[in-house]
């Protein structure tokens, strides 16, 4: 009886050896918890003014540059959506102002990115001053005188789930002259480069961004 219950003892400890720490483990992978996911939004255009849909009508960027009659441009693109059709062109034309200053800042900003490119490290402080200097450039470019380029509405149903949506998307196109636009430039860092000089650290580093930005004028 005896030798039977050692026996027993024996199998159950190397059974339990060769499943708990007899080889190598596998690490047991924790389950990632399934949360709710978020219904796809679906869209489709059950009507529109233009087909195709102009390019700039249905792309993300609020700014783009051309040219046109031997002049380069600077074209600016605001939207807005309301039941209404006649209610949408009137919002997105409330708007123009508001949208199209935040496009000159994006663009701003983008134009003195390339301008600094590389000074990294070692321009440190002129960030703030780029600042606002990009701040102004909004400011004095003369948007009240932007000239239509072009619009174009859709009515679109809009699906999420089981909900379901029409509405109107109405999008106005607006061009400066692109001269304007750099003029700002200037005028905008020539203010903040008068900071900078007393500064003998970014002194030479200001001088290069205000010569990049004459040379893109064609100024000296």
């Amino acid at each position: 009886m005896k030798r039977m219950m050692s026996l027993s003892f024996a199998a159950i400890v190397l059974v339990t050896l060769a499943s708990c720490g007899g080889g190598d483990k596998t690490p047991v992978q924790p389950e990632t918890p399934k949360g709710p996911t978020a219904p796809k939004i679906e869209r489709v255009i059950i009507n529109q003014s233009k087909t195709p849909a102009p390019e700039w009508a249905v792309n993300d960027q609020v700014w783009s540059e051309g040219a046109e009659g031997g002049t380069k441009w600077l074209y600016l693109r605001v939207e807005a959506e309301d039941p209404q059709k006649e209610t949408a062109k009137l919002l997105a034309d409330g708007q123009k102002i508001a949208q199209m200053a935040d496009a000159i800042k994006q663009l701003a900003t983008h134009e003195f990115a390339k301008v600094t490119e590389g000074m990294a490290g070692q321009g440190g402080g002129l960030e703030t001053y780029v600042f606002d200097a990009v701040a102004a450039v909004s400011k004095n470019v003369k948007t009240g005188g932007a000239l239509n380029a072009g619009d174009y509405w859709e009515y679109v149903q809009e699906t999420k789930g089981a909900d379901s949506k029409t509405y109107y998307r109405y999008v106005l196109r607006f061009k400066i002259d692109y001269a304007s636009f750099q003029k700002a430039m200037q005028d905008a860092w020539n203010a903040q480069a008068a900071k900078v000089k007393t500064n003998p650290e970014l002194k030479e580093k200001g001088q290069v961004i205000t010569d990049s930005l004459n040379q893109a004028a064609g100024t000296k």
